[in-house]
């Protein structure tokens, strides 16, 4: 009966391998049981999110960034007055009872025509690209009923973006590796890793950003290991300009295109007038997009848009590269007699990488607990090291696919440069780091793959421990958190 069911489905469906329509599914469940468990409005800017998107929808222009008298259209404006007392205040709830949802509706009902147009700002993301507010804005305008039909749908949207994301993940994975199991532990970092699964649930444009990056670094890695064409090179291209028009943090995947196709061209040589067509298609491709977003940002932005969204503006007094060289590295380890003080407070690997990357949840309120936090660092670190001993121990190796790795690496330290550089600048003009856990999601590919070459470098049975415990460990924390928010919104 199964078979006479898995044959009737269609072709493309039929040919996805078992363990991805597994962890597919798996994210599937985990994205929506976030999006179930995390109340409306509640979780990393997601009304400023929501609100872009309608307003685009609704006018076919984003909200200002800086003026306006209504930052969000009626209905998300009384929505907020019924959720926005539970931000950062854990003792009180959201107003589940049906008197409240009897009277929104109420009100809802009395708004006039045209009321979902007048959110024009100031929206703080309104200096934002508009590539995920179209994607969700036309969500919204399918959605039926009223602020809550659209909110629900853009969420369900939104998870879509996470199997995206795991789907470009383990085609990444199975252009570097023959075996199945670190392909899974390749995409299953993305499947289960916890902000990630919330960041879906919700109205985010960290998730399609994140599905972006891992679509440039597969067809990268495709390319490189394939061959070059013109298709290949314009799918490049296209992922690239989709990181630009997503999120400003996009801006990195400009550099890293360029490494790729340097990288190419080392490794292919284009000699040939079509292998030198393509890489100008590639080009142009990324061209256009480089346009369209200096365009919109110049035009369409109240303002203008800016790098990393605008919020790194030029430092009021002079940089200097070597107190960035200092800065970063106090940022991950301790600081050294030569050196002076970092700036800003005391906000470093353990904050980012551990506590809000993996274990902080909603509006940062709802926490894993400490000893999470030390079993999660604990594993960042041993693993990183594990990995530079593995690469050292294997450098011929390693240089023999040197073309693979410098692929693999481009986005993620294209980002991690440009996420330094702005929290540096930020911190020369204020107190605020500018800097959080999830900027760092699209990253997700570089990390599971290395995840996947530490299981595919043990012995089988070794391997196969290492990679349950991983996907066990990463699984226990999305449901910790799914379970921390469930009370939080429910209890």
């Amino acid at each position: 009966m199964i078979r006479a069911a898995l044959g009737r489905l269609p072709a493309g469906i039929r040919k996805v391998p078992a363990p991805l329509a597994l962890l597919l599914a798996v994210a599937l469940v985990l994205a929506s049981a976030w999006s179930l468990a995390t109340a409306p409005l509640q979780a990393f800017d997601e009304e400023a999110h929501v609100g872009y998107a309608v307003h685009l929808a609704h006018t076919g222009r984003p909200p200002s960034a800086t003026t306006g008298t209504a930052p969000y259209d009626p209905s998300e404006t009384r929505a907020l007055g019924l959720f926005r007392r539970m931000v950062q205040n854990t003792t009180v709830r959201p107003p589940w009872r049906a008197a409240d949802e009897a009277a929104y509706e109420r009100f809802e009902a009395g708004l006039p025509e045209g009321a979902r147009s007048q959110g024009a700002g100031p929206n703080p993301l309104g200096k934002n690209p508009p590539l995920f507010y179209a994607y969700e804005g036309a969500v919204s305008r399918l959605a039926p009923g009223g602020f809550f039909a659209d909110l629900w749908a853009m969420r369900a949207a939104n998870v879509l973006l996470l199997l995206a994301a795991v789907t470009f993940a383990w085609l990444l994975a199975a252009e570097l590796f023959t075996r199945t199991l670190p392909r899974v532990v390749a995409a299953g970092v993305v499947a289960l890793q916890p902000v990630l699964g919330q960041v879906a649930g919700i109205v985010n444009s960290d998730a399609l950003l994140t599905a972006c990056y891992l679509a440039l670094t597969w067809l990268g890695v495709r390319a490189y290991r394939r061959g070059v064409t013109t298709p290949r090179l314009i799918a490049i291209g296209v992922a690239a300009g989709c990181c630009m028009l997503t999120h400003g943090r996009g801006v990195a995947a400009l550099p890293a295109f360029v490494l790729i196709l340097l990288v190419l061209a080392l490794r292919h040589r284009p000699r040939s007038r079509g292998a030198v067509r393509a890489m100008l298609a590639g080009c142009a491709t990324l061209a256009v997009a480089v346009l369209g977003y200096v365009l919109y940002t110049r035009l369409a932005v109240s303002g203008g848009g800016a790098l990393y969204g605008g919020e790194a503006s030029f430092a009021p007094r002079g940089a200097s590269l070597r107190e960035f060289v200092s800065f970063v590295w106090q940022f991950y380890l301790p600081r050294l007699e030569t050196m002076t003080p970092r700036l800003g407070p005391d906000y470093g690997f353990r904050q980012v990488w551990v506590q809000t990357l993996f274990g902080s949840f909603g509006s940062y309120e709802v926490t894993l607990s400490r000893e999470a936090f030390d079993a999660v660092q604990v594993t960042l670190v041993g693993g990183a090291l594990a990995l530079l001993a593995l690469l050292v121990r294997r450098w011929e190796q390693a240089l023999r696919h040197w073309g693979e790795v410098a692929l693999v690496l481009a986005p993620a330290v294209c980002l991690l440069v440009l996420l330094h550089v702005a929290s540096y600048r930020a911190l020369l003009g204020g107190p605020d780091p500018l800097i959080t856990g999830r900027y760092f999601l699209p990253m997700l590919g570089a990390i599971g793959v290395g995840a996947a070459l530490l299981v595919e470098a043990l012995p089988r049975r070794a391997g196969a421990a290492l990679a349950g415990a991983l996907l066990t460990g990463l699984a226990l924390l999305s449901l910790s958190g799914i379970a921390l928010t469930v009370a939080r919104s429910y209890v």
